[in-house]
């Protein structure tokens, strides 16, 4: 390229001027510099402008070193070396840039940096929009602000609204929050984030993930949505959409909701939760359903609400979960419905309340309230309180009873092994013979008494107090002797995996539907029972008159009685 040299208009270095004029009726760019010299760039005749270049249009002033500025369209500059261009409060620095004043583009590339009152932006290349008064650029760019810095692969400054965009690879931090995005926007003024893709916000208040919402640094209030989740030290909650509230350290979380706790790995899933953290406090609602898995079964617990409560004086223990009403609960080896209960996860104890009803391998057992204590995810025993009933079907779809005031069931292994009755006990029991053969039925009545089973079935009964027994043949058994008092075959009501889990539309309640009158029965297969053998060594007793059937309720911590002058009968 061959410059010749034209003017020195400056012999004491004198500034030198020339005013072109925007095509187009644009405002005129004013051009100054010490020296200019004529020559080509890139085939066009250009001005090279040499030595304090000036270049103004309108309130956009840029200056460098050198510059060249094209003879065809004096609003079009190639600048160069210690390029400042200033607009209003945006000051912006680099090694090269390209000017358009018709456009009113700059095009800076080296070592940009771009100040304003907001904040310091540095990249290797930037585009300015001078009308627009936006910034963007395609190379890594950093900003530096007064507490937060931010790095993308992408970005673009608005100066009017104080707005920066960012994509790929977005990193913000902050005094509050670490900020990992592929897409997000930051107001300078509002301190707001609002991100269009998957998006980790860590903070003090715990980790949060989302696709799409906003977050306040300042006042840490989030919005979320779209498979948005948030991990505190107590749970995971999860939902289509997730709102924080930081001064109420309140969540809410719905559609598609779950929490998760971190302690137990307990999973409570709904379409509504509420979390008050600094209270400890949790509902969730709208077909809520608690999974407590273990390596050997998961127990379905399900309600129309379900309330739980941290230990907030020992942090290291687990709370209290309340359920009502309309209780459902599942296990491979157990089935429940009750009104509502409280469910000690410390201890592994449930309560249930108002008419609960449990089933357990070929068992039915009923009374006026149940404690469940549960060992490894596995039920343990049983504690039933007044009107206690239980009730069995054997082979030739007989209805084996026993009932009394309070009882105590044990398991192993999930199966019934023992039951103590404890005051008005009362029994009735066919002796079968070769699973087919009907040998009579025992009927006894003692205040307590124990029952000893194997695979569902009773094989022992051991009476502890004075017993009033007899032994009724096939040929005089008639059908009202078949059923103890109160006596109720609820087999249609014992829920499956499917109804615990199923959606609450307010229409249908276990509870009460499908409930059979008392003394009525569904006839359902049962297993193979306990083999009998007609010479039962229950003595015939004489009637005598029956001991008084109470009921009382039950004792806020239940005793189990002790039975004095025992005896033992054996049925075998």
């Amino acid at each position: 390229m061959n410059f010749t040299k034209v003017i020195v208009v400056s012999l004491l270095s004198v500034l030198w001027s020339v005013t072109a004029f925007a095509q187009g009726g644009g405002q005129p760019v004013e051009v100054s510099a010490n020296t200019l010299q004529a020559g080509t760039y890139n085939g066009e005749p250009i001005r090279r402008l040499l030595g304090n270049v000036v270049m103004r249009q309108g309130g956009t002033t840029v200056t460098s070193d050198s510059a060249y500025q094209y003879a065809n369209d004096r609003n079009r500059l190639e600048v160069f070396s210690n390029v400042n261009i200033t607009q209003e409060t945006m000051h912006a620095t680099s090694n090269t840039a390209s000017y358009d004043g018709t456009k009113r583009v700059a095009n800076m590339r080296g070592n940009v940096v771009l100040r304003d009152q907001e904040m310091t932006l540095s990249t290797p290349a930037l585009d300015y929009d001078l009308n627009a008064k936006r910034a963007y650029y395609t190379q890594t760019g950093n900003i530096v602000g007064p507490d937060y810095t931010i790095k993308s692969q992408f970005g673009t400054y608005t100066t009017t609204d104080k707005v920066l965009s960012f994509k790929k690879n977005v990193v913000y931090k902050g005094q509050n929050a670490e900020v990992l995005s592929d897409t997000m926007a930051y107001n300078t003024v509002t301190k707001v984030v609002e991100f269009f893709g998957p998006t980790t916000i860590k903070s003090p208040d715990g980790t949060l993930y989302a696709t799409r919402g906003t977050y306040n640094t300042v006042t840490r209030e989030s919005n979320f949505r779209g498979n948005a989740s948030i991990k505190t030290p107590d749970y995971l909650i999860r939902g289509d959409v997730l709102t924080y509230d930081k001064v109420q350290e309140f969540y809410t979380a719905t559609r598609n909701v779950s929490m998760t706790a971190i302690k137990d790995s307990t999973v409570i899933t709904g379409n509504v939760a509420k979390y008050w953290r600094s209270q400890g406090r949790a509902k969730v609602y709208g077909s809520p359903v608690m999974r407590s898995i273990s390596a050997k079964d998961t127990m379905y617990l399900s309600a129309d609400t379900l309330y739980s409560v941290e230990n907030m004086v020992d942090k290291t223990k687990k709370g209290m979960l309340y359920a009502y009403p309309d209780v459902r609960i599942f296990k491979s080896d157990m089935q429940a419905l009750c009104d509502s209960l409280t469910y000690n996860l410390n201890d592994s104890v449930i309560y249930m309340n108002r008419n609960p009803r449990l089933w357990a391998s070929k068992n039915q057992l009923t009374a006026d309230s149940v404690i469940l204590r549960l060992q490894n995810n596995t039920l343990r025993q049983m504690q039933l309180f007044g009107n206690s009933f239980a009730v069995s079907q054997d082979t030739l779809e007989n209805f084996n009873q026993i009932k009394g005031r309070n009882m105590t069931a044990h398991f192993g292994e999930g199966k019934i092994r023992r039951v103590d009755v404890n005051g008005n006990g009362e029994s009735l029991y066919f002796a079968l013979q070769g699973d087919t053969t009907n040998m009579g039925m025992n009927r006894a009545f003692c205040s307590d008494m124990r029952m000893l089973f194997d695979n569902g079935q009773v094989q022992f009964i051991t009476f502890l107090t004075e017993p009033d027994a007899k032994l009724v043949p096939p040929h005089e058994l008639k059908e009202p002797e078949r059923r103890l008092k109160g006596f109720e075959w609820l087999s249609e009501q014992r829920p499956t995996r499917s109804v615990v889990l199923e959606p609450r539309t307010g229409k249908r309640n276990v509870a009460d539907q499908g409930q059979p009158k008392s003394g009525t029965t569904k006839s359902t297969k049962a297993a193979t029972p306990a083999k009998s053998t007609p010479k039962a060594k229950t003595p015939a007793v004489s009637p005598k008159k029956q001991p008084t059937r109470t009921q009382s309720p039950p004792p806020k911590t239940p005793v189990q009685q002790k039975g004095t002058g025992l005896k033992k009968f054996e049925v075998e």
